[in-house]
């Protein structure tokens, strides 16, 4: 913006400068080639009223026009009756004859030069003396050049000038630009906490303190967001705790344990919940609270879980890990939800005894790929749908909480057809970052 705005105004000022120098030179050189002329007319006529003085007196008369031509800038010639020639000789042309008449006139000379003829009519009109003085081309411009380059040399510094008085002031613009321009840059990278410095014109002060009430009320918005989640998460404490109470009373000790395991994982993802609502956005950016786990570890621990509710329903399932550990950049916990996701999806809207499997294939570099593939009715559309939309009693966030949880690893979540007709998963975990 600054360089368009200099280049805009040297623009405008050397058109202005143009429109002044280019007349203003022209009228030098008018006024210069005036000058000249007057001065050999000048000449002219002060040698022809002397000549007149002295009619006959030739070694007078040479003894004026040598002086003359001593001092004048061109040469002088005086053509007497009698057809004698003082001075530079000058042949005799039709200006010569018709200045013997009695006109005086300036003629067009050799080379872009001037001439100016005085004829001096005497007793006898037959008997005229001419006197011509040649102006060359060069007394015309005499100065014509000097002041061309002043001309120009004043209109480049207006340029200058004009150019750099518009940098300026593009700059007292640009700079609270270029200022609310960071500002918003770290705020849209969730650093909440920017704020702008209201400077420069007052358009871009009112922008600058709307971005800082904006990103006010946005901080105001995530805060109670963050309570309201803390709020509703720290409320299924205790129903939760009346659970537990109930699974204690029960007669039979293998369901029992079973049940409190249960709460007991209930209860830690609803304070994992309550701490992430409670973490503030600068606290989220302090460090890389991903942690990492071993994929095929995690799967065969949560499918000791869903096997049991699979065999229930008279379903054929499959696990396929590869014997050596797949380090992955997702925390234990994050990965069992995604797992507990993916596998309630397929139990809850697969027709019962329909079968699944989960897979594990190497991807490109260190990655690791989870595979669920079900013989259901597939997904709507067969593509992913779109966060909060489901066909059933679900929230239709499980999906999208398995995207969000794949990308923050450097992955991906893919979705297709399966060799049965129904639904595959594919989830693209990344690889956890090398310490040094």
């Amino acid at each position: 913006m600054r360089g368009r705005l200099s280049l805009t105004a040297a623009a405008i000022t050397a058109m202005i400068a143009l429109a002044f120098c280019i007349p203003l030179g022209r009228l030098i050189q008018v006024v210069a080639a005036n000058r000249a002329l007057d001065e050999a007319r000048l000449v002219s006529r002060s040698l022809a009223d002397a000549i007149s003085a002295v009619p006959g007196q030739t070694a007078i008369i040479t003894q004026l026009v040598e002086q003359v031509n001593a001092t004048s800038p061109g040469p002088v010639t005086v053509y007497l009756p009698g057809g004698s020639v003082l001075g530079p000789p000058v042949p005799v042309d039709a200006e010569v004859e018709l200045a013997r008449t009695g006109h005086s006139f300036t003629a067009a000379g050799p080379s872009g030069g001037r001439d100016t003829l005085v004829g001096i009519v005497g007793p006898d009109p037959k008997a005229t003396t001419v006197v011509r003085v040649r102006v060359p081309a060069s007394l015309l411009s005499r100065g014509v050049d000097q002041a061309w380059a002043i001309v120009a040399a004043i209109g480049l510094l207006m340029v200058v000038v004009a150019a750099g008085l518009a940098d300026r002031l593009a700059r007292s613009i640009v700079r609270p630009m270029s200022d609310l321009l960071s500002v918003t840059r770290r705020l849209q990278g969730g650093e909440l906490e920017a704020r702008a410095a209201p400077a420069g014109p007052p358009e871009v002060a009112e922008v600058g303190l709307a971005v800082n009430q904006l990103a006010g009320r946005i901080g105001d918005l995530l805060t109670n967001e963050r309570e309201a989640a803390a709020d509703l998460s720290h409320q299924l404490r205790t129903p939760l705790t009346v659970l537990r109470l109930d699974a204690e009373g029960l007669a039979s000790e293998e369901d029992r344990l079973c049940i409190v395991k249960d709460v007991d994982r209930l209860e830690q993802i609803v304070t994992r919940v309550i701490r992430q609502s409670r973490r503030s956005s600068r606290q989220e950016r302090g460090g890389d609270h991903r942690g990492t786990c071993d994929l095929g570890q995690v799967i065969h621990h949560r499918m000791a879980f869903w096997s049991i509710l699979a065999t229930r329903q008279g379903r054929q399932w499959s696990v396929n890990v590869p014997g050596h550990p797949q380090p992955i950049a997702v925390s234990r916990g994050d990965l069992e939800v995604c797992l507990d996701a993916l596998l309630n999806n397929v139990l809850t809207n697969t027709p019962g005894g329909s079968p699944f499997s989960v897979e594990v294939v190497a991807g490109s570099g260190s990655d690791w790929t989870l595979i669920v593939q079900d013989a259901g009715p597939g997904l709507p559309g067969k593509a992913l749908p779109a966060r909060g939309a489901t066909g059933g009693s679900g929230t239709g966030l499980g999906l999208d909480i398995v995207r969000q949880t794949a990308e923050a690893s450097g992955g991906r979540l893919s979705a297709g057809r399966s060799p049965g007709g129904g639904a595959r998963i594919e989830v693209c975990f990344g690889a956890p970052a090398e310490r040094s």
